[in-house]
């Protein structure tokens, strides 16, 4: 594996683990900032800054989906509602280029519409050529369209039995705007861990999401204690297995 490819797949690595850093995602080939637009009807139009500060040129397209989280799945379908420009240019090394994502109607649904921007560096036609083994870059970023009355994130917890082994721990997002969930943790009335979930998630206006845990020496019977770290603040709350946690908003 030369150098170069080897830092490719190292940013790939890196931009898929780490989407959501405070203000710019930056790793070797790429610069990007910021890597969250927020829409609404008074502000239409958001800028993202795209920067090469590699000594290589790179050519890029980019394109934007709407994001749906069905079936434990995220799923990427085909929108017109936001215009991209531009959609593909070449990064002299040291350049930037301004990308403007404009709002072309309205979000007339009561609830928050999410989209993903996706950045895709476009093979050199010389490594094509050749048959070179060469990992492309490419990494993703979250575009939300806020509902004309937007109101906070509203979690619903649940805890069910999957198997002998395994347990599944949901969340839904009761509210009409995302919850960004930075961790989760189940503990045991003796302060033992169930579960720790050191993984930022979107949980999508309307939507949910789950993982899978493991079940070993837990008692069916027994209280738990869940900490939820987001966006907006912690939320804790008694757990049962079969039985739903009470709906909660973030406390700070």
């Amino acid at each position: 594996m030369t150098t170069r490819t080897a830092q490719r797949l190292s940013l790939v690595l890196l931009c898929l683990a780490a989407l959501w850093p405070p203000d710019a995602v930056e790793a070797g080939q790429l610069k990007v900032s910021p890597i969250r637009v927020e829409l609404d009807a008074d502000r239409p139009l958001g800028v993202i800054t795209v920067g090469n500060p590699s000594d290589q040129p790179v050519l890029l397209h980019l394109r934007i989906s709407e994001w749906n989280h069905l079936g434990g799945h995220d799923v990427f379908s085909d929108t017109r509602d936001v215009l991209l420009n531009p959609m593909i240019f070449e990064l002299q090394p040291q350049q930037e280029q301004l990308v403007r994502i404009g709002l072309i109607r309205p979000n007339t649904s009561q609830r928050e519409r999410a989209f993903r921007l996706f950045v895709q560096e476009v093979p050199a036609g010389p490594a094509v050529q050749k048959r070179r083994i060469a990992t492309y870059l490419k990494i993703s970023l979250p575009v939300f369209l806020a509902p004309a009355k937007p109101d906070v994130p509203i979690l619903t917890w649940h805890l069910e039995p999957k198997s002998a082994e395994e347990l599944v721990l949901r969340v839904e997002n009761q509210g009409n705007q995302h919850a960004e969930i930075d961790s989760v943790s189940l503990l045991r009335p003796n302060g033992k861990p169930v579960a720790t979930i050191d993984r930022r998630t979107y949980v999508l206006a309307g939507q949910q999401r789950k993982w899978t845990i493991p079940a070993d020496g837990f008692d069916h019977r027994e209280l738990l204690t869940l900490t939820a770290a987001s966006d907006r603040g912690t939320v804790r709350t008694a757990l049962k297995l079969g039985r739903s946690g009470p709906v909660e908003e973030a406390q700070n």
